[in-house]
């Protein structure tokens, strides 16, 4: 587990520390002590130190506070010190230490100089602690607090996350922290000084240190290293550390110490002074060291919020199941928060995060009591079964803008290497396996097309499949418009404009009827990653824009992810929906910025995600077994400036301008670029990549682009998102592993080759044999899939030979392009609260199947068989005659369905009761035994869940 260390001040002093530590050292028998001296104030600015005990039993610990024994002007003369526990309360205090336990600490040999300095010993339970060290009567001065862990090495309980936060002022007076490393072997170790990023519930504390430089000295007081700002030196080494500031301006030094003593300074540069907290971290540390158990979530709209805001949340469950450790973050909130709480799935307060102390390193601690009618063990239960949330309330949504279930989550700091999986079985697929394959490849399996696979083969299909001719929804919308009677003559008359309408037809008839089924189906999965929608920017009544936008995902379903963002970059659909559009340079007059919207969601949605990425799709953790961010705030504000300048296409114009009437206005071409409106100034962008000044807005684009595609997290965070799409909501290891192993090289040098992925994702072992009897196999059938499905397997047909399907979305709560956020109808980690979420599961499609879906969706399909879906002058109907033909052979019938429907997939009891329903209708009526057994069929749990 990370262990932070901390320290305070610099003077002469640095031999006197390094000797307390010294003549104690044989006294106490634990791997790392601590001190701290710098000058104790009152108030907020006395002395604070925190740590938090982790793993299982009690810890024996001493603290001491020390003042008129210290060689320095200025001395604190007469210290006192409290240890108070998470919830603020004083576990022990002292104020002269021959008044208790005199005997004790003259045992453990840290009895002080002087009758006036503090010192207690204690036993305490795991959880978080703050150690204050003041002056008795509110009087001030230099003193020095200091922390020891009595328990012998290997103890079960562990001292860690230390840190001590206090004002740093000059001379004498910096901020001065002493440590030992002890042990046989060298400790790899992080130390930094925040000042800027230190916050309050979410304000900036006032006073901080805006500017703190840091040294790291050895015993003899010799300069081992010293840094200002830490991106100007040993950069990589600390942003591998996972825990680099997270501003600029804060420093941090990367060392492997061998053992010894050793001392850090913190001050202030140009002797500016103010609030500091000083950390050391231990590298070494294995994850999960202490036994805790890692639950995350990222944070969406909540309800009906109509948000761009979003969050992430850690939750570090103790080994012993009696607090926890949580951290969060979030951003592009509507405005001010006015509340953060920890929910039970019924709405209850569980944790009020609002009146929780935050550690020195912003996480905070929840000690669990009861609450309500829940017990503790209530809410352990429900943190295990995923019926926990947290929310963020802001006074535009004071129910909450932003929530969060906590899932179980794994990782690991490197992701083993996995055993290749067996040969695929070879010969002719069979008709059971032809049609999985097709419900993975396709809209759905029709009776032809099972046929085809088994005579072809599954690569030759492919193969076919990725050379068929695309099927353009643009040029279907074209030419539905151009089929529209003409305009009135009369001189307000306008073209004929293409309507929402046209945008769904073409996504419906190209779904049921299009005849590149590999490719339209892989699109839909894209969409759902790389998300625009008519439910925001107008995008409904803009002509041509969806159905162009879609096209973009067609067009380079089978072509470069590279290639695929960029054009998804450019266009203009994607430019209004998440503000790149007309984004404009700073304007420092107006106190504007560059929008930060599509730049935030084309890393955390569109390529590399919030966290790292081991190979296989598992969380890299850190060396304290923590998530890593990809990114900060600094990389986002860097690439919002590289998207400025971006407009309209103005064909025909031959000085396009930043702001085109919408006569002009091209919703079908890629947005171009007005040099004039384009930031030139530096950037920083991802990974601290710059980027210089004055380069073209193009150069900017393709660096950026290429920086984020060559992050090592696309491979699996995009892949595992179109397995899941198309196979199984919970992928092994090994499928991402194998996935996104071809993403990151096809076999002759090319990262990014959709085509090869496609091909590894519908031919792994996991897809084509599976384990579909493994918790956690297949998916929930989307509820458009499940429409496509149908209307496919019994060749649903129009008058006109347009799939016209109409309230879809109010019937289904899906249909493309309708997402209600840029979030997609459901996120990929959404995992149903219960079994589900206690067995670390995945269930993304479970989201939005409620108890008012389940009927309307079941109803909507009884539709489709029983009447007809579309308009009553084009209806979609069923082709029901070779269904009606096997209705006097029941077991025939459900046999057949089995094939088409299910892949052969139809258990035995299912059957039963499939042939026994069919039965009991009167032979006379195929058609409603034909009805019958589709219906019972197509909301049967067995066909709704893929496998």
């Amino acid at each position: 587990m990370r262990r932070f260390f901390a320290g305070a001040g610099w003077a002469a002093t640095t031999a006197l520390i390094c000797t307390l530590f010294g003549e104690q050292a044989k006294a106490i028998s634990s791997a790392v002590n601590l001190s701290t001296r710098m000058v104790v104030q009152t108030g907020d600015n006395v002395l604070i130190g925190g740590f938090i005990v982790y793993g299982s039993g009690q810890k024996k610990i001493a603290v001491r506070a020390m003042g008129p024994s210290l060689p320095v002007a200025g001395k604190l003369a007469d210290p006192m010190v409290e240890l108070h526990d998470a919830t603020g309360a004083i576990v022990a205090s002292n104020d002269n230490w021959r008044t208790a336990q005199q005997d004790l600490i003259i045992a453990a040999g840290l009895a002080p100089a002087n009758d006036l300095e503090s010192a207690l010993i204690t036993t305490i339970n795991p959880g978080a602690y703050t150690v204050v060290v003041k002056g008795v009567n509110n009087a001030t001065g230099v003193g020095l607090m200091e922390i020891y862990d009595l328990d012998p090495d290997g103890s079960p309980a562990r001292l860690a996350n230390i840190s001590t936060r206090g004002n740093v002022l000059t001379g004498d007076n910096v901020m001065i922290g002493g440590f030992i490393v002890r042990g046989d072997v060298p400790k790899r170790t992080i130390v930094r000084a925040r000042g800027p990023s230190l916050f309050l519930n979410g304000a900036p504390i006032a006073g901080r240190l805006m500017d703190p430089a840091l040294e790291l000295r050895d015993a003899n007081g010799a300069l081992i290293k010293a840094n200002d700002n830490w991106r100007s030196d040993q950069q990589a080494e600390i942003a591998a550390s996972s825990i680099a500031p997270t501003d600029d301006t804060e420093p941090a030094v990367v060392w492997t110490l061998t053992p010894g003593n050793y001392t850090t300074i913190v001050r202030g540069v140009n002797n500016t002074t103010g609030i500091a907290l000083v950390e050391m971290y231990d590298l070494d540390q294995p994850p999960s060291a202490d036994g805790s158990t890692l639950y995350v979530t990222e944070m969406r709209p909540q309800g009906a919020a109509t948000s761009q805001g979003s969050g992430t949340a850690t939750l570090r469950l103790a080994a012993d199941g009696k607090s926890a450790v949580i951290a969060y973050t979030y951003s592009n909130l509507t405005g001010p928060i006015t509340g953060l709480h920890v929910h039970a799935a019924d709405g209850s307060i569980i944790f009020d995060v609002d009146s929780a102390t935050p550690q020195p390193d912003g996480t905070l601690i929840w000690v669990f009591v009861p609450v309500g009618s829940f017990t503790v063990a209530d809410i352990l239960n429900m943190i295990k079964t995923g019926q926990t949330y947290l929310n963020v309330h802001t006074a535009l949504y004071p129910a909450g803008e932003i929530k969060g279930f906590f899932n179980l989550s794994t990782g690991a700091q490197s992701a083993p290497i996995p055993t290749p999986p067996p040969a695929l079985p070879a010969g002719t697929p069979t008709a059971a396996a032809a049609g999985r394959f097709l419900s993975q490849a396709t809209f759905g399996a029709t009776d032809a097309l099972i046929a085809q696979v088994q005579s072809q083969g599954y690569d030759a299909f492919l193969n076919a499949q990725f050379a068929a001719p695309m099927s353009s929804h643009l040029a279907f919308v074209d030419a539905a418009v151009a089929a529209l009677p003409s305009p009135s003559p009369s001189p307000s008359a306008t073209p004929n404009q293409p309507t929402l309408t046209m945008t769904n037809d073409a996504w419906w008839t190209n779904a049921i009827s299009g005849q590149d089924q590999v490719r339209q189906r892989v699109a839909f999965a894209l969409s759902e990653t790389l998300v625009a929608s008519l439910n925001s920017a107008g995008l409904a009544n803009r002509p041509f824009a969806l159905p162009t936008y879609y096209d973009v995902l067609v067009r380079d379903a089978f072509s470069n992810y590279r290639q695929l963002l960029e054009d998804i970059t450019l266009n203009p659909a994607m430019g209004a929906y998440l503000n790149m559009l007309q984004n404009d340079k700073a304007n420092p007059a107006r106190g504007t910025l560059p929008n930060e919207n599509y730049a935030r969601e084309l890393m955390q949605l569109f390529s590399i995600g919030l966290y790292d990425l081991n190979l296989d799709g598992s969380l890299t953790l850190s060396s304290s077994g923590f998530p890593i961010a990809t990114y900060d705030q600094n990389a986002i504000l860097g690439t919002a400036a590289v998207l400025t300048g971006w407009t309209y296409a103005q064909p025909g114009s031959a000085n396009p301008v930043f702001f085109p009437g919408a006569a002009a206005q091209s919703w079908r071409d890629p947005m171009i670029n007005i040099a004039s409106h384009h930031q030139t100034t530096a950037k920083s962008i991802l990974n601290g990549v710059a980027l210089p000044a004055n380069q073209t807005a193009a150069q900017d684009l393709k660096t950026a682009l290429d920086t984020i595609f060559n992050h090592p997290n696309v491979g699996p965070f995009i892949c595992r998102q179109l397995i899941q799409r198309l196979v199984t909501s919970n992928p092994s290891p090994g499928y991402v592993y194998r996935v996104a192993s071809v993403f990151n090289d096809n076999g002759q040098g090319v990262r990014g080759d959709l085509k090869a992925v496609v091909r590894a994702i519908l031919m792994d072992y996991d897809a084509r044999v599976g384990f579909v009897t493994v918790q956690g196999a297949g998916h929930e059938r989307e509820p458009v899939i499940r429409v496509t499905n149908l209307l496919r397997a019994f060749n649903a047909t129009s008058p006109s030979g347009k799939y016209s399907v109409r309230n879809a979305y109010a019937n289904l709560d899906e249909e493309a392009m309708h997402s209600p956020t840029v979030f997609n109808f459901f996120g990929p980690d959404y995992a149903a609260p219960g079994a589900i979420a206690a067995a670390g599961l995945k269930s993304p499609e479970f989201e939005i199947t409620t108890d008012t879906t389940v009927i309307s969706a079941s109803n909507y399909l009884r539709t489709a068989i029983y009447v007809y879906l579309g308009p009553g002058s084009d209806r979609i109907t069923l082709n029901l005659t070779a269904e009606q033909t096997r209705a006097s052979d029941p077991a025939g019938l459900v046999d057949h369905l089995n094939s088409v429907l299910m892949s052969g997939g139809m258990s035995s009891s299912m059957r039963n009761i499939m042939i026994n329903a069919v039965t009991q209708i009167p032979s006379s009526n195929p058609l409603e035994r034909a009805r019958t057994a589709i219906y019972l069929v197509v909301n049967s749990p067995e066909f709704v869940v893929d496998k």
